[in-house]
Parts: structure tokens; C-alpha cells; sequence
């Protein structure tokens, strides 16, 4: 279930391995939490613009996904059978069965998806297998990722471990599920 304090939120987070920035509007109608963001970053070799729209159910299971260049025009889509089951225009992708979760490169609301459908309590850990997208080639991947609840601080945010192949990290969020710090990637500034 959606917090009601959450609906209608916004959240601006900086990029910090790269110049960037995201603004995320995160509403919710009868059936559906809807979050928009607007992604502007930077690589070695360009600058780009992307949008997103990624639709769940309110229990956070993913039911669809829009990710829009903004320069080109172009859209990619994805939609999900809430059961494992990916399709791109009504074609299945059955090399991402059994990928529930997913995870866009370029922002941080990814790992709210994964944290929010579930309670925690601390030292739990689950694996979850994502259905990666890499932004901004838009290259499909199924990546393993595990948290581990670390722990609630005293303001009410909570802390996790994050794993994914060689990379770990401790991610800060805050009631919502929302990223507040991800070291050496992303921070937020609102």
C-alpha cells in the first residue's frame, strides 16, 4: 500500500559520477503509482535527455515501462504480466522470464521498486533478479541484485546494503523508499 504522503511527491536527485540531474513525480490513481522522471547526463562522449514512466501496481509490481529519448523522439516499451512474462509490442521476451523487478541505468527510483514491496526487518536479506536497462542504448540484461536491511536511523530513513556482481555499496532512503544517498552516484537535493 502507497503512504498517503507519498502520492503527489517530487524528488530532484544530482548525478555526482557524472553531471546530471532527475526530476521524479511520483501520483497514484485507483489502481496504479504512477513515476515520471526527466533525466539530463552526461557521459564521456555526449550529453543526454531521457524521460521515463514506469507504472505499478500498488503493491510495486512493475506493469509497465516508457523510456523516451527526448532528443530523437524515440520510445521504447515494455509491458509486464505482473508474473515474470516481458513483452515489447505484444512480443514476448522470453529471455527476461522470471525478471519481476526492474532497474533503468540512470535513476535511482529504480531501487524503490524492489525496497517498497516489501517489510523489513534488519539483517534481512533478499536476491532479486532485475530486468536491467541500460540507458541510454536501451541493452536488455537480467543482473542479480541483493539488499540487506541495515538498519533505521533516528530521523526515519533506513539503510541497505546493495550488491550487484562486483559492485556494493550502503544505499540511504527515506519512509518512502525513496534515495536519499547513493555514494559516489546520486544525491538528493529534494
Amino acid at each position: 500500500m502507497v503512504r498517503s504522503d507519498l502520492l503527489n511527491k517530487k524528488v530532484f536527485w544530482e548525478r555526482k559520477e557524472h553531471t546530471g540531474a532527475e526530476f521524479l513525480s511520483i501520483t497514484q490513481n485507483d489502481s496504479n503509482i504512477i513515476a515520471e522522471g526527466v533525466v539530463l547526463f552526461t557521459t564521456e562522449v555526449d550529453a543526454y535527455k531521457f524521460a521515463y514512466k514506469v507504472v505499478t501496481d500498488s503493491r510495486w509490481f512493475t506493469k509497465s515501462i516508457e523510456i523516451i529519448n527526448l532528443e530523437l523522439n524515440e520510445k521504447f516499451c515494455l509491458h509486464s504480466n505482473l508474473k515474470g512474462k516481458w513483452y515489447v509490442n505484444n512480443n514476448e521476451l522470453s529471455d527476461m522470464d522470471g525478471m519481476i523487478d526492474i532497474d533503468i541505468s540512470v535513476t535511482p527510483f529504480s531501487n524503490t521498486l524492489p525496497i517498497n514491496r516489501f517489510k523489513w526487518e534488519q539483517g534481512q536479506e533478499r536476491n532479486f533478479n532485475m530486468l536491467y536497462i541500460d540507458v541510454p542504448s536501451l541493452e536488455l540484461m537480467k543482473l542479480e541484485q541483493i539488499y540487506k536491511f541495515k538498519g533505521s536511523t533516528e530521523d526515519g530513513s533506513r539503510k541497505f546494503q546493495y550488491k550487484c556482481r562486483n559492485y556494493e555499496t550502503v544505499v540511504t532512503v527515506d519512509q518512502d523508499g525513496l534515495i536519499i544517498e547513493y555514494p559516489e552516484a546520486f544525491i538528493r537535493r529534494y
